[in-house]
Formats: structure tokens, sequence, C-alpha cells
């Protein structure tokens, strides 16, 4: 009785904290540090540094304390910079923890944890419509900020920022949710539910286009090839990337299709600004980087411009974390997706083999938009990220583990 009742509150909690993504930007903050002190007390089992992908977030929480003191630097004149990378990676090994050795769930019960933050995500795309329509006024209050409705560096934009404070962070949360809805098409049973899913897949791309992101297609295009790829079915992935590919040319290219005031050569040209500077940082910083935060100090001091990152996942973890934080970061991506695909192809049902796909979907499309952007330092869209990560492996564990005992 008491380990059913300690289940159901780890349950509740990891359901409260996908639920919070959607609703604020501050919120699953609170919750996930919530999460990291409770840890110690209702887990119990035996904890470990290795593996993947704890030992991966270990790794970076020893790398940060190294990268901090040998560039040590004060956010707002008193923070120690390492001490945020240091919390954030260790809250996330936390999570690894409470997923891995608390949960133990089977496939059944992460699926049905995806369809309930895919349709909670519905909120997030009315939201967004709501705003580019003006249904949804962003004036700046203490409610706004923390509902993610006042626009913290475009306040005189078009651009919808949906639930996040930012457009191209909305962007990111709406093409995960975009592609669960790929998903749930795929895996609920009444033909109306199929297209009731498929239909919410054009009202989150509705939504995308109100926030006026231009890398958030490349994000969708890309997760939609690793998802159909992870079906096995070759031929429907090239003619899908061909198609894919096609539209999302016209889109990117075509001004008028997209609600932002500047060009596409504008925004390249300053992306291609903050990418020489940023690759400048990390040639004086190559080997463990400057850490988050004390990048646009150093950015400022180069350009006389703030910026919090380089604009590029890239660029950002090179900077921030040095060769040896991408070489963690390339190894953790592509063990990640080493195991969805022994995970879908070890799994027995078409169900939990679309899982596998939409997981690993989730973490490409995070990367392809991340060429443009560094979506994944940010609280929301990183958890995404992290708990995508997370829930392959824990089933790849569990499924080779039955597997294997089987």
């Amino acid at each position: 009785m008491e380990f059913d009742s300690r289940q159901r509150l780890l349950e509740r909690w990891i359901s409260f904290l996908y639920i919070s993504i959607l609703i604020s930007p501050v919120l699953p903050v609170a919750v996930l540090i919530a999460l990291g002190v409770a840890a110690p007390f209702v887990i119990k089992d035996k904890w470990s540094i290795r593996g993947w992908p704890e030992g991966t977030f270990f790794a970076f929480v020893i790398l940060s304390a190294i990268s901090w003191a040998f560039n040590p630097f004060l956010v707002f004149g008193w923070l120690p910079a390492g001490v945020i990378p240091i919390t954030l990676f260790g809250l996330y090994y936390l999570l690894t923890i409470w997923v891995k050795r608390g949960l133990t769930w089977s496939w059944r019960q992460v699926e049905r944890l995806y369809l309930l933050f895919w349709l909670s995500g519905l909120y997030v795309a009315f939201v967004t419509i709501f705003q580019r329509i003006d249904w949804i006024p962003t004036e700046k209050n203490t409610l706004f900020y923390l509902l993610g409705f006042y626009p913290m560096q475009q306040a005189e934009s078009v651009r919808s920022i949906g639930t996040a404070s930012n457009s191209n962070l909305a962007a990111a949360m709406l093409i995960c949710l975009a592609l669960i809805s790929i998903y749930a098409s795929s895996v609920l049973s009444k033909r109306s539910y199929k297209v009731a899913a498929f239909s919410t897949f054009f009202l989150f791309c509705a939504a995308i286009w109100c926030t006026g992101s231009r890398g958030a297609w490349v994000g969708l295009i890309l997760g939609l090839l690793v998802q159909v790829w992870m079906t096995g079915n070759r031929k429907r992935t090239v003619l899908l990337f061909l198609g894919l590919v096609a539209a999302g040319l016209i889109i990117y290219t075509n001004k008028t299709l997209i609600p932002r005031e500047e060009t596409l050569l504008a925004t390249a040209g300053i992306r291609f600004f903050v990418w020489q500077n940023s690759y400048e940082i990390f040639t004086q910083n190559w080997l463990f980087g400057v850490l988050p935060l004390h990048f646009g100090h150093l950015f400022e001091e180069m350009t006389g411009r703030y910026l919090y990152h380089a604009h590029n996942i890239i660029l950002g973890i090179a900077t921030e974390f040095g060769v040896l934080g991408l070489i963690l970061f390339g190894s953790l991506t592509v063990v990640t997706t080493h195991r969805a695909r022994v995970w879908r192809k070890a799994a027995p049902s078409k169900e939990e083999k679309r899982l596998a796909g939409m997981l690993i979907s989730v973490v490409f499309a995070l990367l392809g938009h991340g060429m443009y952007d560094y979506p994944i330092i940010a609280p929301q869209i990183g958890l995404i990220f992290m708990l995508a990560i997370i829930m392959i492996h824990a089933q790849y564990e569990r499924c080779c583990r039955e597997k294997s005992s089987g």
C-alpha cells in the first residue's frame, strides 16, 4: 500500500511538471526544483552517476564547476555564474533518477502522459492564435509575466509569443505538439479520433505561423522526416522529404507568408554577425567554455550589444561549455538516437514503435530549430528536450531488460 501511494505521488508530480511547461515559463522551474528537493526523500532505490543520460548530466555538473574556476564571473555582481548550470544539470540528473528509479513506467503509461500533454497543448495554440488577433492583451504586469503573455524582448512586434514570453520559444513548443499530433493520429483507435488528431496538426501549424518563426519550419520538417523514417518506410520518407522541402522553401523565403517585419536577408545578416562573434569567443575559451550568462557579458564587451546566447545550438554549447561540453552533448545525441532505434526494433507493437519515433522526432526537431536559435537553454523547451531523452533511455532499458529476461 505504501509503495502504491508513493507511485501515485511520483506519477502526479511528473504529470504536473509536463502540464506546467505549457502554462508558464516560471512554473516548471519551481516544479523541477520541488522534484529535486523531494527526490532523496521519496526515491529509496540505489542511485548511480553512470549510465545514460544521468552520467552525462553529472559530467556537465563537474564541467560547469571546472569552467567557472577557470573563468570566474559574478552575475548581477554577486551570483557565481557556475551556480546556474550546476543547479540546472543537477536537477536534470535528479529528474532522470525520478523517472528511471522512481516511476519504472511501461510504454503505455508514457503514451498516456504524452497524449495528455498534447491535449493540454491546445491551450498554447489558442493563446498564440488569440494573441495574433488581439484577443489576449500583452500588457506588462506580474500576472502576464508569470503566464508568459508578456513579450520580454519583442514588445513592439506583431509576432505572437504564446505562453513562453518569446516567439521563437513558443514556436519550439508548438512544433513538438504538432509532432505529437501526427503520432496521436496513428495510434488512436477510432477513426473520428484519428481525424481530429490529424486536424490538430494544422491548428498547431497555424499557431507556429502566428509566431513568425522561420527556424521552426526547419525543425518541424526535420521532426516529421525523423518520425516517418522511424516507421521503416524509406520510400515514404523520401517523398515526404521532397514535399516538405518544397513547402518549407516557399514559406521560409516568402516574407508575406510569415508575420514579421524583417526580411530573410536582414535576419540572416544579424545571425551571421552573432555567429561570427560567438565563434571568436569560442576560440578564446575553446576547452571549458565561458558558461551561460557570462557569454552575454563577453559578447557585449566585444560588440557593444548584449545577447543571451549564440542563436545556434552547436555554437551555444561550444561557447558555454567548450569542446568537452560539445563532445558530451554530441555523444548524448548519438547514443539517444541509437537507443531509440533499438527500442523501436525490439518493441512488439506498432504503437510502441511509433512512440519511440515520436520521442526522437521531438529531439531532432528541437535540434533542427536550434540551428537558427538555441531553444533548449530555456526552461520550458529545455525540459521538453531533456524529458524526451530521459524517456527514450528509460524505455530502452526496460524493453531490453524484458527481452533479455524473457
